[in-house]
């Protein structure tokens, strides 16, 4: 399984006709979050005109949220949101705030420059493709640490943390395929291992 998402958050700003356009990214993945990341425009960017956004949550897309907060309806966050659905992008949430210039873009003029906001703090983002992978962490005696760790410099293999005490625990993140990735540790320690199942997260690889 996996779905895109932003690489990061970002803010991204663009003036049009005197008036500010602050977009910023947020990385979600509940609505508890969504009011969370709220909060934080209003603080970052206090006494603004607006703030307006659009969030889609959830791996399947289903949970779709957008505010126009006071700017004329469909002019703000459907526009947002419209980005974010063309991208295909799930678990983020992009908020435009706006400082009203003093100059009205009327309907047309804000729906652009609302889109644009967030089109183009999205492609400063960068959209990533999340992949679900398996977590595991290994136990093994020291003697077979330097064969067990050359065999995890490899793509697709990612040493989370390593720990040092009657044994070395090292705590992976993999996209390969979990039986024959185990098969293969099992082998090359000759059964001298104890692996642990982690829950399965989202992970890029890019």
């Amino acid at each position: 399984m996996e779905y895109l998402s932003l690489a990061k958050a970002i803010e991204h700003e663009i003036v049009i006709q005197k008036s500010r356009f602050i977009g910023l990214t947020y990385l979600i993945s509940s609505e508890e979050e969504l009011s969370l990341c709220l909060e934080d425009a209003r603080e970052r960017y206090p006494n603004a005109t607006h703030y307006c956004y659009g969030a889609v949550i959830g791996l399947e897309g289903l949970v779709q949220r957008f505010s126009d907060d006071g700017e004329p309806s469909g002019t703000a966050g459907m526009p947002i949101l419209q980005v974010l659905l063309q991208k295909g992008l799930k678990n983020v949430l992009v908020v435009v705030v706006r400082y009203f210039g003093g100059i009205k873009l009327g309907a047309g003029g804000l729906v652009r420059a609302y889109s644009r906001t967030a089109a183009e703090a999205v492609n400063k983002a960068g959209i990533v493709r999340m992949v679900l992978s398996s977590q595991a962490v290994l136990s093994i005696n020291y003697n077979l640490l330097g064969s067990v760790e050359h065999f995890l410099h490899q793509p697709g293999i990612d040493i989370k943390e390593m720990s040092y005490g009657e044994k070395v625990d090292i705590h992976i993140l993999t996209n390969h395929d979990w039986d024959a990735l185990k098969g293969k540790l099992i082998d090359l320690c000759s059964g001298n291992i104890e692996i642990k199942r982690l829950e399965s997260v989202y992970h890029n690889w890019d």
